[in-house]
C-alpha cells in the first residue's frame, strides 16, 4: 500500500473507533458477528442431515444459508438474519421479476446453491474452481459475492472472507483492484483481501477497539466507512458495464432520520459525553430504563435528545406517551372498544400504543424509541401485563389476554421518566425496578451556568439562592430544578416564573412552615440574584 493510502487509512480507522464501535449500532454489530456465524453452521447442519435423509430442502436452503434483512416478514419467515444482508424481500418473486429463473426450477438452483457451500466448507483449497463452476451453471444467474460468502465465511471464517457492497469498494480502493461483484471474482479478492487485512492489523491494533477478529474489525470498518460516514472516495470506482446490481440492502434507499452524534447531544444536554455514554451503554445492556429526579432537572428532555441520537442514522423513529392515574392495559396493550359500524354498535379487541409502536417497529432495520413520559403516574405493572415477563426475557414470547402471541422487537428500546416529587422511587413496584435501570437526575447548577455564560444574565447569584433552598428543601426527590430558568430572555421572565411556578410549590411543600416560604418570596430573591 502507498504511503498516502496508508496514512489515510490510518486516520480514517482511528476516526472510526472513537465514533461507531460503542455506540448501540456499533454494539450491536460487534455482536452479530459471532451470532450470526453460529446460526449460519446450526443452519448448515440441519440443511445437510435433512439433504442426506433425503429430504427436499430447497425452502430451507433459499431462507436460511442466504443473507437477510431484518423485517417482520423474514423474521417471520424463519430468514438467516445478516448485519450484511443481500436480500431484503422474498427472493423468488425478486429473481423471477428479473427472469433469472422460473418457478419450476428454483429446487435446482437450492441444489446448486447447498452443493456450492458444501464443496466450499470441504475443500476450501478448490475455492476458484467451485466459484467458476457454479457460476456457469445454468441456474446461477444473478447470485454474486454478497449472497454466498456470509455463509462460507460463517463455516470457515480462517479461509473465506466476508465480502458484500461496503467492503469491497474499501478493499479496491486501499489496495488499489477493481474487483466486481462477479462470484468469479471471490477467489482473487479473497486473497488480496486477506493480505491487506495482514498488512494493516498493527495499525488496527489500537486502544479502544472491540474484542474482534482482525478480518471482523475491517468489515465493521468498511460498514462504517460507505454505510454510516459515506465517505467520498477519492477517485472512486464506478459500476463496470456488465456488472448486475444484486438485490441488496442499500441503507441510501431507506428514509433515514437525520445524524444527531453523542458530541451534539452532550452539548444541547450539557451532560459530559462520557456520562451520556455510560448511560447509553445501560440502556442497552437492559433495553429499558428510567430518568428519575425531582421535577426541572430535564428528564423528558434528555430522554427526547438520547432518543434522537439513538435513531440518528437509521430507519428507525421515536414515539411519546405520557402515562396517567386512568392509563390502563387497554390502553398501552390491547382492549375491547366500541365502535360504530354501519349503524351498530361493534366491540373490536383493538391494539394499544405499545403494540402498534412495536408493529411498526418491526418493519424498521434499526433502533426506534418509546419514550414513556410519568411512568410513575400509572399503575405500571396493571398497564403493561404479562409484557413486564417480555421486559426482562426479550428473546422469548408471550400469549396476550387474545391468545395472540407477542414478543418485543430487538431493536425496541424503551425510555421512561418519573417524577420523583410525586412518588418515591422507594415506592415503584420491586418488579419494575428489577427490569429497568435507573438514571438518577438532580439539579446539575454547571449546565445553567454554561447556559448562561454569555446572556448578562447574573447566574452566579441565582445558582446561590438554588441552593440554599435546596438546603432548606431537605429532600432530593423535591429539590428545585435548573430547568424553570434554561430559557432565552430569562431577565424579563424570572419574575413570573418565581412568582407563578416556584412559589406555588414551595407552599405546597412547606404547607406547615409559611417562615420557609417567605424566605423565598421574589422580593428578596430579587435582591440576592442580583436583579
Amino acid at each position: 500500500m502507498v504511503v498516502e493510502k496508508k496514512a489515510e487509512f490510518v486516520r480514517l480507522f482511528q476516526e472510526f473507533v472513537t465514533s461507531y464501535p460503542y455506540t448501540p449500532a456499533g454494539l450491536r454489530h460487534t455482536a452479530a458477528y459471532n451470532e450470526q456465524r453460529q446460526q449460519g453452521k446450526r443452519n448448515f447442519e440441519a440443511i445437510a442431515s435433512a439433504s442426506d435423509a433425503g429430504e427436499d430442502v430447497t425452502e430451507a436452503v433459499l431462507l436460511q444459508l442466504l443473507p437477510y434483512g431484518k423485517s417482520a416478514n423474514n423474521l417471520q419467515r424463519g430468514a438467516w438474519i445478516h448485519q450484511a444482508p443481500a436480500i431484503t424481500k422474498d427472493i423468488k418473486e425478486w429473481f423471477e421479476g428479473a427472469k433469472w429463473t422460473k418457478p419450476e426450477n428454483w429446487q435446482k438452483v437450492a441444489v446448486s446453491i447447498f452443493n456450492f457451500i458444501r464443496r466450499c466448507h470441504k475443500e476450501p483449497t478448490q475455492l476458484s474452481a467451485a466459484c467458476q463452476e457454479f457460476s456457469a451453471l445454468p441456474y446461477s444467474r444473478g447470485f454474486q459475492t454478497g449472497m454466498l460468502t456470509p455463509i462460507v465465511n460463517a463455516l470457515r471464517p480462517d479461509d473465506f472472507l466476508l465480502i458484500n457492497n461496503k467492503s469491497r469498494p474499501v478493499l479496491n480502493y486501499f489496495a488499489n483492484t477493481s474487483y466486481s461483484q462477479k462470484l468469479t471474482d471471490y477467489p482473487a479478492i479473497n486473497i488480496t483481501g486477506r493480505k491487506l487485512i495482514e498488512e494493516l492489523a498493527q495499525d488496527m491494533h489500537i486502544p479502544g477497539v472491540p474484542a474482534l477478529r482482525d478480518d471482523d474489525l475491517f468489515d465493521m470498518f468498511c460498514h462504517w466507512l460507505v454505510g454510516v460516514k459515506k465517505y467520498d472516495f477519492p477517485g472512486k470506482e464506478l459500476p463496470q458495464v456488465d456488472e448486475v446490481i444484486e438485490p441488496s440492502f442499500n441503507i441510501e434507499e431507506m428514509n433515514l432520520q437525520p445524524e444527531y452524534t453523542l458530541a451534539q447531544c452532550a452539548e444541547d444536554t450539557g451532560v459530559e459525553k462520557e456520562t451520556l455514554k455510560f448511560w447509553l451503554e445501560a440502556l442497552e445492556r437492559t433495553k429499558q430504563a428510567i430518568f428519575y429526579g425531582p421535577p426541572g432537572t430535564g428528564k423528558t428532555y434528555i430522554a427526547k435528545k438520547l432518543a434522537k441520537h439513538l435513531i440518528g442514522g437509521g430507519d428507525g423513529f421515536m414515539d411519546v406517551v405520557q402515562f396517567h392515574p386512568a392509563y390502563a392495559y387497554e390502553d398501552f396493550v390491547q382492549g375491547i372498544r366500541p365502535q360504530r359500524k354501519n349503524g351498530e354498535l361493534d366491540y373490536p379487541l383493538v391494539d394499544g400504543r405499545f403494540l402498534k409502536f412495536c408493529q411498526k417497529a418491526r418493519n424498521c432495520e434499526n433502533i426506534c424509541v418509546l419514550i414513556i413520559d410519568e411512568i410513575n403516574r400509572a399503575n405500571v405493572a396493571r398497564v403493561f401485563g404479562e409484557l413486564m415477563y417480555l421486559l426482562e426475557y426479550r428473546n422469548e414470547e408471550v400469549s396476550l389476554a387474545s391468545g395472540e402471541v407477542f414478543s418485543i422487537p430487538d431493536n425496541v428500546r424503551i425510555i421512561g421518566t418519573m417524577n420523583t416529587a410525586d412518588r418515591s422511587i422507594a415506592l415503584v413496584d420491586h418488579a419494575l425496578r428489577r427490569r429497568f435501570t435507573f438514571i438518577s437526575l438532580y439539579p446539575n447548577y454547571e449546565i445553567l451556568r454554561r447556559y448562561h455564560s454569555s446572556s448578562g444574565f447574573p447566574v452566579e447569584g441565582l445558582i446561590q439562592v438554588l441552593k440554599q433552598l435546596n438546603q432548606q428543601v431537605g429532600n432530593p426527590h423535591y429539590e428545585i430544578g435548573i430547568s424553570f430558568f434554561l430559557r432565552p430572555g430569562i431577565t424579563e421572565q424570572i419574575e413570573s416564573i418565581w412568582k407563578l411556578e416556584i412559589e406555588p410549590y414551595l407552599e405546597e411543600y412547606f404547607f406547615d412552615q409559611p417562615s420557609k416560604v417567605n424566605q423565598f418570596r421574589w422580593d428578596k430573591v430579587k435582591q440576592q440574584v442580583g436583579l
